[in-house]
């Protein structure tokens, strides 16, 4: 034997135990999930902190405009801190065995160039437009984008989903869409 000690495992090169003494990134490794934790914990720390600002009607039949922030917020912190602590515990998430994504394909820019512009239009359209009608748009566009081709049904779907949303918004939440060319009716 020649008095040298190769390392193994965990080992550092003089053959002594490392016990985490590799700092900060070195204890890290491998739980990159984390990242996507404090990510979401930071979002529902904000959307709890700035929900209070929301303008509420004076109406007390209804659930308001700041129930569902809250509930979103709420869930969100706690997803975020039970992700944390499984990440922690070594568990990891494996990839979807279902999933049907080629990495090896290169990104289809003209999909998303087509879903970015169709997103923009929503901004632009959702006043003069209003909700039901700018959103029946970013719906059957996002659509069409993704390969939907019948027309009909898909405006029918679009714009039965759209009315459904605003619906849901305007009469049982109490909050108020913009109507845009469709004020009369709505």
């Amino acid at each position: 034997m020649s008095g040298s000690h190769e390392p193994t495992g965990p080992d550092d090169h003089r053959g002594r135990r490392d016990n985490g003494s590799r700092g900060l990134r070195g204890r890290l490794e491998g739980k990159e999930e984390l990242g996507f934790a404090v990510f979401l914990l930071a979002v529902g720390i904000y959307i709890l902190a700035t929900t209070g600002s929301i303008n509420v009607p004076g109406t007390g039949s209804t659930l308001g405009p700041r129930f569902f922030p809250y509930v979103v917020g709420g869930l969100l912190v706690v997803i975020s801190l039970a992700l944390a602590v499984e990440v922690l515990r070594g568990h990891r998430a494996e990839p979807e065995a279902g999933e049907d994504v080629d990495t090896s394909m290169p990104t289809d820019w003209r999909t998303l160039g087509m879903i970015a512009a169709v997103f923009i239009a929503f901004i632009v359209l959702i006043e003069p437009l209003g909700f039901v009608l700018s959103t029946a748009i970013l719906f059957a566009g996002v659509a069409w984008s993704l390969g939907a081709r019948r027309p009909a049904r898909l405006a029918a779907i679009s714009l039965t989903v759209a009315i459904v949303v605003y619906l849901g918004f305007d009469r049982l939440l109490g909050i108020t869409l913009p109507n845009g060319v469709l004020e009369r009716v709505l």
